[in-house]
């Protein structure tokens, strides 16, 4: 079974989002190769939740 690990680190730009592979010794090119794929789509979505979430403005209700 293999496991990504998502790591959020401060940089010089912000915020960076790395996700690793970490693949057991049993699994076979195809779950590595698919979990490569998981990764680069988890480290997309986890960059963009990020950056509407830091982007997000408050509601402010003006009557």
């Amino acid at each position: 079974m293999a496991k990504i690990i998502i790591n959020i680190e401060t940089a010089a730009r912000g915020l960076s989002v790395d996700c690793q592979v970490s693949p057991a010794d049993s699994d076979t090119q195809l779950v590595q190769h698919l979990a490569a794929l998981v990764a680069a789509g988890l480290a997309v979505h986890v960059n963009e939740k990020i950056r509407n979430a830091l982007t997000k403005k408050e509601k402010n209700n003006v009557h």
